[in-house]
């Protein structure tokens, strides 16, 4: 498939389809918001049930009706160690219900006083109910997997459940999410990103489970619900905060809230990095399972390595914070291993050493790998002032520019053990990484060859959209204009800035507002295309470290786009919302502060996802207009 044709792929197709039955589905299957409770009502319920936890309570003063059961989960450790369901004739019977149950729990009367004392509750009442799919002729005429049957699902906000044997039987919101029972069908092998529906047969496996039910709930008995969820404040100060998907509203964005997470993803990767060197790459927070990062072998990418020590360099540049220095060391230590084993040394006919990396057992070297390192390697010299590594730097960048081709494109993969490139492979990110790396070996050697080469990938990169739809598709180019600023000021091509604001443009029609969402407004700053999927949480940052940079060129030619500024803003204040923090850490087992998530409701932490919504947050609040 040639690249334009994934790029209609990849952004004209599901737009489309997803447009279609849009409306289709908001008709036929919402469920209206809850009118939620206020901050005394929260707080007279959850006092009611804190209470129940070392003696006797009283129903709280809150008699609202109630839609159907409400659902008290008790976070231990990160751990849901118990739970109750109950009913009552309005909120504050149902609520004395729970209290009562809980005070004669034995999952409760486990937990040591200061167990107990630091527990959090966790409260969702349900506010209304709905089928959960199916009747709607065009919809089911469609017949795509994970469309026809489960558009209706609004992840992490609506639960499925189902009466069994005379009563209701609920999953949780969140416990589909965590049980990873949403997203469980791709439509599109060609767009693996695309996920949506929900493991129906398995729910109906644990709805019968719980019920004591013999044979699994049947998908036709099952139905979805909403609630009006909230938890208790970090040491039980102040009223509970309100949830939605899961997470409490977020800071107030501001330049110091966003240093502050910075740093706070900063200290997620200081404590994710093993004393190898080698970062523990992935940790589920609701499990809790983690990588081995000292055991070789399993996934792990040293593109990402490299560019997660560059954003700890960056944050050092920036914070000047001493805990930082010593693991970016720990990080390039084991760089060097890799180069020492890696066999890709070697010297060009005009006496110029060269170098590589790859992984172990890797015999194909990735051009990103290369690239990202030398950008973590240059940034910790403009931090430190420490030329330690510069030798090094100018042994892999001599290999990029090995690499690169005389229209400035670059060939991206290269086998070692022939000493040859591949001449037809081309993957996302390599090439605008790679003008990246060679942009900052000018800026720390003020050697020209780098910024004339750094300028011939970016004609390059940028020329290739000189088609006649070249301004309205765009692929993945957050490095192109990131790179594009860092050669600032040694090439000072205006067609840069131009390309960047385009790309600023085609990114806004793609990022949510207030209101663009039904029931939605969570997502607004996210870069998404449809309601019907819940948006990634990584390019909330890679995306707007590129529009840093284009907001930046604006500056730079004396034309800053009020638009690139409110585009970064809203994306950011989205990304704080997703950061784990002491408020949001009640469910996370293990040390997951600091750390950004896949998505909303997909509790798996991957380094990249960290390092690129932080080094947004972080370049952010330099912006010489960042709100104080």
């Amino acid at each position: 498939m040639t690249r334009r044709a994934l790029l209609f792929a990849v952004w004209t197709l599901p737009a489309a389809l997803c447009l279609a039955v849009t409306a289709i589905v908001y008709a036929a299957f919402r469920i209206a918001p809850p009118a939620r409770l206020d901050a005394a009502e929260r707080t007279a319920v959850m006092a009611s049930l804190r209470a129940a936890l070392d003696g006797p309570a009283a129903a709280p003063d809150v008699h609202r009706p109630l839609a159907g059961p409400l659902v008290v989960t008790v976070w231990s450790g990160g751990k849901s160690v118990a739970r109750f369901d109950a009913a009552g004739a309005d909120l504050a019977q149902a609520t004395l219900a729970a209290a009562q149950a809980m005070r004669g729990s034995l999952e409760v009367r486990a937990l040591s006083p200061a167990d107990r004392a630091a527990a959090r509750l966790q409260v969702d009442i349900v506010t209304g109910t709905g089928r959960l799919g199916g009747g709607s002729w065009l919809v089911d005429h469609l017949a795509i997997p994970g469309i026809a049957d489960m558009l209706p699902i609004n992840p992490g906000v609506e639960g499925i459940g189902a009466d069994v044997g005379g009563r209701p039987v609920l999953l949780l919101p969140h416990e589909l999410a965590g049980y990873k029972l949403l997203a469980a069908k791709r439509p599109s092998e060609a767009m693996p990103d695309l996920a949506m529906g929900a493991d129906l047969a398995r729910i109906g496996q644990l709805l019968a489970s719980r019920a004591g039910a013999a044979a699994p709930v049947a998908p036709a008995a099952l139905y979805r619900f909403r609630t009006d969820s909230f938890v208790e404040p970090v040491d039980h100060a102040g009223a509970p905060l309100p949830l939605v998907r899961g997470l409490p509203p977020p800071p107030v964005l501001s330049a110091r809230t966003l240093r502050e997470a910075a740093l706070r993803g900063g200290r997620y990767l200081v404590a994710h990095l093993a004393p190898n060197g080698r970062y523990v790459y992935e940790h589920d927070l609701w499990t809790g399972a983690a990588s081995d990062a000292m055991r070789p072998g399993g996934a792990y990418s040293m593109p990402r390595h490299a560019g997660t020590t560059y954003f700890l360099a960056e944050l050092y540049r920036i914070t000047r914070e001493s805990w930082l220095r010593e693991p970016i060391e720990r990080a390039f230590a084991h760089l060097a291993d890799l180069l020492a084993g890696g066999g890709c040394a070697g010297v060009l006919p005009d006496g110029t050493a060269y170098d590589c990396v790859l992984d172990r057992g890797e015999s194909t070297a990735h051009l990103g790998s290369t690239a990202l390192a030398v950008v973590a390697l240059a940034e910790y010299q403009r931090a430190t002032d420490d030329h330690r590594y510069l030798a090094l730097a100018q042994r892999l960048a001599a290999w990029l520019l090995t690499m690169q081709r005389a229209d400035g494109s670059f060939r991206h993969l290269y086998d070692v053990k022939t000493r040859t490139p591949d001449e037809t492979a081309e993957l996302l990110y390599y090439s605008g990484e790679a003008a990246l790396a060679l942009a900052r070996m000018h800026t720390i050697t003020g050697e020209a060859r780098y910024a004339a080469a750094a300028g011939r990938a970016l004609d390059w990169l940028v020329g290739w959209y000189d088609f006649f739809v070249g301004g309205f598709f765009y692929g993945e180019e957050h490095w192109t204009c990131i790179a594009a600023e860092a050669l600032w000021p040694a090439v000072q091509r205006d067609a840069y800035r131009a390309f960047c604001d385009g790309y600023g443009a085609f990114l806004r029609a793609q990022q949510a507002e207030p209101g663009d969402y039904p029931d939605e407004d969570d997502f607004a700053g996210a870069y998404n295309l449809t309601p019907f999927v819940v948006p990634f949480n990584t390019p909330a940052g890679s995306r707007t470290e590129a529009m840093i940079s284009a907001y930046l060129l604006g500056v730079h030619h004396g034309a800053p786009d009020p638009r690139i500024a409110a585009q970064i803003r809203a994306a950011l204040q989205y990304a704080l919302r997703q950061q784990i923090r002491p408020d949001s850490d009640f469910d996370v087992v293990g040390q997951g502060d600091g750390a950004i998530p896949a998505t909303p409701i997909d509790r798996n932490i991957r380094i990249d996802y960290v390092q690129h919504v932080c080094s947004a947050m972080l370049r952010a609040s330099e912006l010489p207009d960042a709100p104080p």
